[in-house]
């Protein structure tokens, strides 16, 4: 008996979703560790597995935002070398990030959201820039609007520790 696949009715198809038995192409098929389905059940999988509600991505914001003031404004107390810096971001930087990402899941009571991720990073990144650029914001002036390109550099072991934190979180809220 010749199978067509639901979504295009001119194909033929020897294909079946795993899940629902739906007749799919090669073209609608999706891969699964469990074998092949249709982008249906796979959509249905995955808003199970996303469980975040509305408040939690202000949540994880917030607490993203003054978690990286926190820290950033703690790393920048110590004065370190050129390559004593780089060698504790190294090390430092996905621990912190880690740390955030745990203390946001357990902001948001460990739901998970598609977009969590993304916001808890943007955050910390902001976080950062604020604390970098504070001592330029509150000078007043044109020497200080000069002044502030430069505090983005003066550390540039800095901006590892937030880069490597800042992919840590990515990776810890996926």
């Amino acid at each position: 008996m010749t199978m067509y696949c639901a979504y295009h009715p001119d194909r033929e198809t020897l294909l079946r979703c795993n899940r629902c038995g739906k007749p799919i192409c090669a073209q609608c098929a999706v891969r699964t560790p469990v074998g092949y389905r249709c982008r249906e059940c796979v959509a249905e999988q995955q808003a199970v597995f996303y469980t975040a509600e509305t408040l939690d991505y202000p949540i994880a914001a917030v607490v993203g935002f003054l978690a990286s003031v926190l820290v950033v404004f703690l790393y920048s107390l110590f004065p370190l070398g050129f390559f004593y810096g780089f060698f504790v971001a190294l090390f430092v930087g996905p621990a912190v990030g880690g740390s955030i990402a745990e203390v946001i899941r357990r902001a948001v009571r460990r739901r998970r959201g598609r977009y969590l991720g993304p916001v808890a990073c943007g955050a910390v990144i902001l976080g950062a820039l604020v604390v970098a650029l504070l001592p330029a914001i509150l000078g007043v002036g044109p020497r200080a609007l000069l002044v502030a390109p430069l505090a983005l550099v003066s550390r540039p072991d800095l901006w590892v520790l937030v880069a490597l934190a800042v992919s840590t979180i990515y990776a810890r809220l996926r």
